[in-house]
């Protein structure tokens, strides 16, 4: 896979995706959204990979946002259809039944940050930082920043970051709740791949339906959500990976799952 703004990388059942403009500090444009697309339906429909992680090439930046160079010269008409790829590109990511982890090694502002919230987990360089700074170029984000962040650090935070344009540092990042690990910069991409392997050394069918399930408690009714969520439990009886499990709880081993 060939691409001009991603470099993809592929170890065993890991999918790695690198934005790719470390002269922009990976600045996302409509190509890089298209071929983010690509690449997702890739990872989505072939069960060899079970893992993604999406990170940035460079020393300094995971993505400095939207390319406002790009930006500058839309038209309203023109910004709604950028609007809807972006949209259409972060939901892919959210609801993707196999987990996608950002591994955030340098700036996250903008497109970054709001491709950071649409993944499952966050890893954080000490060196990662984190803002919405649309505020401070006259538009709101496009990215879906605005409904997937406050349901992650709550709207107060949100709306403080959004108005002032103020940035946050990893630590803060994992205080709010928006990273879940912050590790040395030099160990972010080894640390990222061992909770990838962590994830996948468990049942697939069942990291996919929680991820599912999770995702469904952010939108839906308590009642939705619990009636999903008994569904989901009797069908883990249908399937080979519940026995395996059990079986191998009982006699005290590792499992060996086979996604059946």
């Amino acid at each position: 896979m060939n691409f001009d703004d991603l470099l993809v990388e592929t170890e065993g059942r890991i999918f790695t995706v690198k934005l790719n403009r470390p002269d922009v500090l990976n600045a996302m444009r409509e190509k890089t959204f298209h071929e983010l697309e690509e690449v997702l339906g890739v990872f989505a429909n072939d069960p060899g990979y079970g893992v993604m992680i999406i990170t940035g090439v460079g020393e300094r930046a995971f993505s400095a946002g939207g390319d406002v160079r790009v930006l500058e010269t839309l038209t309203s008409k023109e910004a709604l259809p950028f609007a809807q790829l972006t949209h259409r590109v972060l939901d892919k990511i959210e609801y993707t039944d196999k987990p996608v982890i950002a591994a955030v090694n340098g700036f996250a502002f903008g497109a970054g940050c709001d491709l950071a919230v649409a993944c499952d987990l966050v890893v954080a360089s000490e060196k990662a930082v984190f803002g919405e700074p649309s505020a401070g170029l006259g538009i709101t984000t496009p990215f879906g920043g605005t409904q997937r962040l406050p349901r992650i650090i709550g709207p107060k935070r949100a709306k403080q970051l959004f108005f002032t344009g103020d940035s946050i540092d990893a630590e803060t990042a994992y205080r709010f709740g928006l990273v879940n690990k912050v590790v040395k910069h030099d160990e972010l991409l080894t640390e990222t791949r061992n909770l990838a392997e962590k994830i996948l050394s468990k049942a697939p069918i069942t990291v996919r339906y929680l991820k599912r399930l999770v995702n469904l408690s952010m939108t839906s009714s308590l009642r939705d959500g619990d009636e999903a969520e008994m569904d989901l439990y009797s069908r883990c009886f249908d399937t080979e990976d519940k026995n395996v499990g059990m079986r191998a709880f009982v006699e005290k081993r590792k499992p060996v799952f086979k996604g059946r």
